[in-house]
């Protein structure tokens, strides 16, 4: 018999390990994150396109993880 996710989420250690996997994800976001801008600011030629592609990777990263804090802190709890 599979648990659904209800009684899953009624577990404390599953609410546990998903804060933590969040948190490891974005730890290695940020390591990720400071080795393109060093590349983005060393290489690039122009200024414009740095703040494009810093503004785009930076936008939709921000989506993405408050999506993912928005269902992990709020919407389970």
């Amino acid at each position: 018999m599979n648990p659904d996710i209800a009684e899953l989420l009624a577990n404390p250690y599953v609410f546990r390990s998903l804060a933590v996997i969040l948190g490891a994800t974005f730890i290695f976001f940020a390591i990720v994150s400071v080795i393109l801008f060093y590349h983005w600011k060393r290489y690039e030629a122009t200024n414009v396109k740095i703040a494009f592609a810093t503004t785009i990777y930076f936008g939709v990263s921000a989506l993405f993880f408050g999506w993912a804090a928005y269902y992990l802190f709020i919407f389970i709890k």
